[in-house]
């Protein structure tokens, strides 16, 4: 792993790449073999910026993670991820207050365009239940095109409204991260919920049917 880590600098400074992101293999447990390779890779390409990746669904688990990789890296700043999933996040603020290192993005999916920037308040109000309608808004912003917007709505006004034009409707709800993820941010969604999950794959059948 160190002479693949040395490599890749090398190559990223040839061909002048602006970022190299060396991303070092995981753990769920701590382990001395782990430590002792990503203590080397970072002596040996001396990174300008560490940050440690936390599964938020481990829970508690995870601050005591943190804690050893803070001892051995001293990195200097946090990713969670997972928040696409039931968790709500609390280990965000138990790692804040036992490492005292920022928590500088989230992971909502396993895609680049599903990794955020971390804003505290709305970490805030996702843990206490209240949603998070901001995060919702921007979401949407991003999948919105306001001419396809407008033709859809002159469509609809015309009773021209066709299974293609739903059909885009169930991809744009998907863009912005499914159901279940879009639910969790409208406040008192989760409590009419009362528990009950969303089916995504309800959508599969639909789907096929359209398409057929």
């Amino acid at each position: 792993p160190v002479e693949i880590a040395i490599r890749a600098l090398l190559h990223a400074k040839q061909n002048k790449n602006n970022v190299l992101i060396v991303d070092t293999a995981g753990r769920l447990a701590i382990d001395e073999l782990l430590m002792n390779e990503i203590h080397n890779i970072h002596k040996a390409i001396k990174p300008d910026e560490t940050l440690f990746v936390v599964d938020s669904m481990t829970g508690q688990d995870a601050v005591n993670t943190a804690r050893a990789f803070n001892d051995v890296l001293d990195y200097q700043g946090v990713v969670l991820t997972k928040l696409d999933g039931d968790t709500r996040g609390g280990a965000a603020l138990s790692i804040k207050s036992v490492v005292n290192k920022p928590i500088k993005f989230i992971g909502t999916g396993e895609k680049m365009d599903a990794l955020d920037i971390f804003h505290p308040d709305r970490m805030a109000d996702r843990i206490l239940g209240m949603g998070d309608v901001v995060s919702l808004v921007e979401r949407a912003q991003e999948q919105y095109n306001e001419e396809k917007a407008k033709k859809l709505h002159r469509k609809i006004k015309k009773n021209q409204f066709d299974f293609n034009d739903f059909r885009d409707q169930i991809g744009q709800i998907k863009k912005m991260g499914g159901v279940k993820d879009i639910a969790g941010m409208i406040p008192g969604m989760k409590k009419a919920l009362n528990g009950n999950e969303v089916d995504e794959s309800s959508f599969i059948p639909i789907l096929a049917m359209i398409d057929s």
